[in-house]
């Protein structure tokens, strides 16, 4: 009987272990553009709909490149998939209010990053304030985590080779960023 009930114990902390793992599934950082909002603090569910969707501002918008290829780095699980969205409303308070697609559904590389040239693919003004909206999406079990940031369009280049702490040679290790740069 002891038997049996240490292994029904072990199946269950197995089982909540499990849980756990693809709970923080769809993970993800970051790296380029810089992050100007902070995550919102945990609450009550019930006041959670007092938080800002995209979470509290931290920083000043940073600039983006609005005309000339520039890139996108992130890293997070191998296999999520991700999709970054802008939108010039300054607060927004849904994923749907997001209504222009930067990329969509680009999947991390088994290296844990990915580091994409993007040409912004719909008309901005010089120095038009906007968020972005990036998503990692577990393809298997459903679950989401999503990051904003402000940006500010400019007309500069932002090449992921001048980059290298974001953009390693093809994605295949993470080189340290300077502390400067956090």
């Amino acid at each position: 009987m002891a038997y049996l009930l240490t292994l029904t114990a072990i199946t269950f902390f197995l089982a909540l272990s499990i849980n756990l793992t693809s709970a923080a599934h769809a993970g993800f950082h970051v790296q380029y553009p810089w992050a100007t909002r902070g995550a919102n603090p945990k609450t009550r569910p019930e006041i959670e709909r007092y938080n800002p969707f995209c979470g509290e501002i931290v920083h000043n918008p940073g600039k983006y490149a609005r005309r000339s290829r520039t890139f996108l780095s992130f890293s997070g699980h191998p296999g999520d998939i991700v999709t970054a969205l802008y939108t010039r409303q300054r607060v927004p308070r849904k994923k749907d209010d997001f209504p222009l697609i930067i990329l969509q559904d680009v999947p991390i590389q088994p290296s844990g990053q990915l580091c994409l040239n993007v040409t912004i693919p719909f008309e901005t003004e010089e120095n038009e304030m906007g968020v972005m909206y990036f998503e990692a999406r577990d393809p298997s079990t459903g679950n989401v985590q999503h990051h904003c940031v402000d940006v500010k369009m400019v007309d500069m280049e932002a090449l992921p080779e001048e980059h290298p702490a974001m953009c390693a040679a093809n994605n295949e290790t993470l080189i340290p960023m300077p502390d400067e740069y956090l």
